[in-house]
């Protein structure tokens, strides 16, 4: 295993050059497996245990980035120090505290609209559910039948078409999950905020990420720090690195605290 982890080191080794880390991190397909369910998708002991050991170095700090609401990551990971960027950087709780971030005011009259339309088409089916979030909607459908698949997808699609053309809303599609947010809410926007945030100057940045969703930081960050996309190598991606799977990734983090904690053995 560890070819796959050499050439990571060793580049921000080079690139480093004694800066302090920040270390941006996805959280479902990159932290822990992608479940059938997001309740469903809970780290490990072992996991929460390698957060504290990163968030309790003082040359380093560690940012969770998901589209999930902020409140369930803060239940999720009770990690002291941690920081947060939820609802694709449409929230964030930085040191503890909340920080507003520079995003459009969700016309809920709209996503409302929306919403109910698209519960009418997709009636029929069984397999999905909407998640409501503070600035819009997840639907998700990875428990639609394959039997039922090709009509959902051509129903769905008509009505994105229709969004597209008629809203003035986003869409952020996933892995069998598609996002509804007001136009400008992304994690490489919210990221490329943070930056400038005096607490954040002068950190290289490592991002880790599995999703569409994440190619936004990926394009933002290209140039400043190291970009990582956890799944095949080949896909069309913007990240310059890849980690085949969450366990990879916490095995990289394992390996990443070790010479922190050891100060005969800088990263830097």
């Amino acid at each position: 295993m560890t070819d796959f982890y050499a050439p990571l080191r060793s580049e921000i080794q080079a690139r480093r050059r004694g800066q302090p880390l920040l270390l941006l991190l996805d959280y479902d397909g990159t932290l822990v497996e992608i479940a059938p369910r997001p309740e469903l998708a809970r780290p490990t002991p072992e996991m929460l245990e390698l957060l504290s050991r990163l968030t309790a170095q003082v040359d380093l700090k560690v940012m969770v980035v998901s589209g999930r609401p902020l409140r369930d990551l803060q239940e999720i990971l009770p990690v002291s120090g941690l920081d947060f960027l939820g609802s694709h950087g449409g929230e964030a709780l930085i040191g503890g505290r909340l920080h507003p971030m520079t995003v459009a005011a969700a016309d809920n009259e709209e996503l409302s609209r929306w919403r109910n339309r698209l519960v009418v088409r997709l009636q029929p089916f069984q397999g999905w559910w909407l998640e409501d979030k503070p600035q819009g909607f997840a639907l998700h459908y990875r428990q639609v039948s394959a039997e039922h698949a090709y009509e959902f997808i051509g129903i769905l699609g008509r009505w994105r078409e229709q969004l597209r053309q008629e809203g003035r809303l986003q869409l952020l599609a996933g892995k069998k999950v598609l996002e509804i947010l007001p136009r400008g809410i992304s994690k490489g926007a919210a990221i490329q905020e943070i930056l400038l945030i005096p607490g954040f100057i002068g950190f290289f940045p490592i991002y880790f990420g599995d999703d569409i969703t994440d190619e936004s930081a990926f394009q933002i960050l290209q140039g400043q720090g190291l970009t990582i996309k956890v799944g095949r190598p080949g896909s069309d991606t913007a990240a310059s690195h890849f980690l085949p799977d969450p366990e990879a990734v916490r095995h990289f983090l394992a390996l990443l605290v070790a010479p922190l904690e050891d100060s005969s053995c800088p990263l830097n």
